[in-house]
């Protein structure tokens, strides 16, 4: 058994020779590691790459830029050991994630992904915890009391409100091609790719053990605007097609869940709350038509 970890990169070179050396620095030597440069205006990160000489390390740059979303895509695609991990280039691991992601696959044969614990850091690797970070542990405070979900429950829990940290997760290589839609839905993509391959059959499995460092950068304190509203069209595109989708597979319960998507109506609503302290009047009303939409 292997882990393949292929990162998608496009941002400030320091942080992606942290994660190269995160990945080194492992205790077990069962991985491989490729990094897909979409095309960074700079060469420091090859340079430093290639000035390792580690055979288990590839650097490839795409023909052309890609974006963000398309080059995420792109490496879900490129595994080629049994399990497949699509890190964020400014994040990290510690030293036994390999160790503790391959023995929770051994643990559960049936799983077809595995939920480590993570550490979410900022942008100087220190220890930070936002709002986003706090609702997503009560969120999870359910799943986490399990070692292991099946896909029903899993789905569940996650229709009431997303608190995966996709970049942390380890895929089963092969249940990847039962991503349906791989470049839809944008923000919320990596939890279709989580659905998608739960109904495939397989397990979700947790464990606790800190093992990544998750990067969350200072938000920014702008006003929400138009770009924040078409995120939440997408995520209730994404729950209205999931409502469907779960019903054909008969996950009648968490189908429902889909539907009402409790934690996504409450964040609507937030937003809405702030642009009306903002005195945005036109963007609150249009923000309370989202939360209480019907899907």
């Amino acid at each position: 058994m292997s882990i393949h970890f292929v990162v998608p990169y496009y941002l400030d070179p320091r942080f992606l020779v942290e994660l190269v050396d995160s990945v080194r620095a492992q205790t077990s030597d069962r991985w491989r590691l490729t990094i897909v440069d979409d095309r960074y205006p700079d060469t420091t990160a090859e340079e430093y790459v290639r000035g390792l000489g580690d055979p288990r390390i590839e650097y490839v740059r795409n023909e052309r830029n890609l974006g963000a979303t398309g080059n995420v895509c792109k490496c879900m695609t490129l595994g080629k050991e049994e399990y497949l991990v699509v890190m964020g280039a400014d994040d990290a691991l510690e030293p036994r994630y390999v160790e503790v992601v391959l023995e929770a696959f051994r643990r559960h044969p049936d799983a077809v992904m595995v939920h480590p614990g993570v550490v979410v850091v900022d942008g100087q690797g220190r220890p930070t915890d936002s709002l986003a970070d706090r609702i997503k542990r009560m969120a999870a405070r359910s799943a986490w009391k399990h070692a292991e979900l099946d896909g029903p429950a899993a789905a569940t829990s996650l229709m009431n409100g997303n608190w995966l940290y996709v970049p942390a997760m380890a895929f089963r290589n092969d249940a990847v091609p039962r991503i349906k839609r791989l470049g839809e839905f944008g923000s919320i993509a990596d939890l279709a790719w989580c659905i998608d391959m739960l109904i495939g059959g397989g397990t979700l499995a947790l464990d606790q053990t800190p093992v990544f460092r998750y990067r969350r950068h200072a938000e920014s304190h702008s006003s929400l605007g138009a770009k924040n509203v078409q995120r939440f069209d997408e995520e209730q595109r994404y729950y209205a097609a999931a409502a469907e989708q779960l019903e054909e597979a008969g996950w009648h319960k968490a189908a429902r869940a889909a539907k009402f998507h409790l934690l996504c109506r409450g964040h609507i609503t937030k937003s809405a709350l702030d642009a009306a302290v903002a005195r945005d009047l036109k963007l609150a009303k249009s923000l309370v038509e989202r939360a209480v939409r019907r899907v």
